[in-house]
C-alpha cells in the first residue's frame, strides 16, 4: 500500500484593489509637491520606467501549480478556513516515492 506525504499551501483572499505599477505623479502628490512628476521620474529612472501590466492571479496561480506538478505533487482537495483558502496536495513517499523517482522531505525535529 502507497504511502503518502501532504503539503498544504494557502492563499489570502484580498478583494481590494491590486497593488498599482509606481507613478511618478502620485508620488509627487504624496510628498505635498515637493518635488515634481518630471524630476521624480528623471532622478530614479528604474522605479519610474514603463512596467509590464501584472500578471492576472489566475496565470500566478497556474504558473505556481504546475512548479508544484513537476516535483509531483497533486492537488488533491481545496478548503476555506476563514479568510484563507487552503490547498491539499500529496505525493508519495517511501518505496512508492523512489520508484517514481522523487526525494521525501527532509525529516523534521520530532520526526522518527
Amino acid at each position: 500500500m502507497p504511502q503518502w506525504e501532504y503539503r498544504v499551501i494557502h492563499i489570502n483572499l484580498d478583494s481590494g484593489q491590486p497593488p498599482q505599477s509606481p507613478d511618478p505623479q502620485v508620488a509627487s502628490e504624496r510628498l505635498g509637491g515637493v518635488l515634481s512628476p518630471e524630476f521624480i521620474a528623471r532622478e530614479f529612472p528604474e522605479l519610474y520606467k514603463a512596467a509590464p501590466l501584472p500578471r492576472h492571479p489566475a496565470e500566478q496561480l497556474q504558473y505556481f501549480l504546475n512548479l508544484l506538478g513537476k516535483d509531483c505533487w497533486e492537488l488533491v482537495e481545496t478548503g476555506q478556513v476563514g479568510p484563507l483558502l487552503m490547498f491539499f496536495f500529496k505525493r508519495p513517499v517511501g518505496e512508492s516515492a523512489q520508484a517514481a523517482g522523487l526525494a521525501p522531505l527532509p525529516k523534521g525535529p520530532d520526526s522518527p
